[in-house]
């Protein structure tokens, strides 16, 4: 993974747009800590591409991943735009990689919505995620923002430095090992706390919990056909093993924003 680490740092020297460093704690039976790091950054005149870096720990394993996303923005006219997605990487010992799309229209100057899907060849099989993306705002101080049902956030902010609010998330993910991949399902509630404390520095805590958080271990050569985002779509393989972790989730990190998009 030091490759990943060395990209990281040659991209956050010129050309970027936004990056950022979070940690997070999933207790429970079975505890997690994850650091995620990621920087985007302008590639073409109307594509953006952005790099991730994952360190998961465990009790009992201590898994990485580095990916990009590459995104292609296609404008139709002021208000409509379609945006093409492409994804690979190394999740651990294996790759992983998956396509889709964003359709965006603009209505009002406060509301904006769109429609995609993604796709994932996951190594338990393939991911489906149909999304609707919102961008609302009600009131000068009320946000409605993220893609549903995935990762929608409600924040109310006191002034245009300081936001509170609440969030969901919902993930479904994996890494392969030399002889069992890991597959995670996770949903997640959290109360955040958001402050641009400079003009391009944004300070976010959370706090919450894990509505589901399940470690399943399956050999290698297991494959359990269609999921649409967590849920299964026929029969379920069985696992080697399994680890049921619900209970407190706290995240805390800092951001660099160039630009408030």
């Amino acid at each position: 993974m030091r490759y990943v680490f060395i990209a990281f740092a040659l991209l956050s020297g010129t050309g970027l747009s936004a990056q950022g460093i979070n940690y997070t704690y999933d207790g429970g039976n079975y505890s997690a800590q994850t650091i995620m790091a990621n920087a985007r950054f302008p590639l073409l005149k109307n594509m953006l591409g952005n790099v991730t870096y994952r360190h998961l720990t465990l009790e009992d394993h201590t898994l990485q991943s580095g990916a990009m996303q590459l995104y292609y923005n296609i404008k139709f006219s002021e208000r409509k735009s379609l945006v093409l997605i492409g994804t690979g990487g190394l999740y651990n010992e294996g790759w992983r990689y998956g396509a889709g799309f964003r359709y965006q229209y603009k209505h009002t100057s406060k509301v904006k919505a769109g429609i995609g899907m993604m796709y994932n060849k996951q190594f338990f099989g393939n991911q489906l995620i149909p999304f609707l993306e919102v961008n609302y705002e009600p009131s000068e101080k009320w946000t409605i923002t993220g893609l549903f049902p995935i990762k929608p956030k409600v924040m109310y902010h006191f002034n245009t430095s300081v936001s509170v609010g609440l969030e969901i998330s919902g993930e479904a993910s994996s890494y392969r090992m030399a002889e069992t991949f890991l597959r995670n399902n996770q949903w997640t509630g959290l109360c955040r706390f958001e402050w641009l404390f400079t003009k391009h520095l944004l300070f976010n805590a959370g706090i919450g919990r894990n509505f589901i958080n399940r470690y399943q271990f399956f050999d290698n050569h297991v494959r359990s056909g269609w999921t649409i985002i967590t849920i299964p779509l026929g029969e379920k393989a069985s696992p080697l093993y399994e680890k049921e972790s619900k209970g407190m989730s706290a995240t805390i990190g800092l951001a660099v924003r160039m630009n408030r998009d």
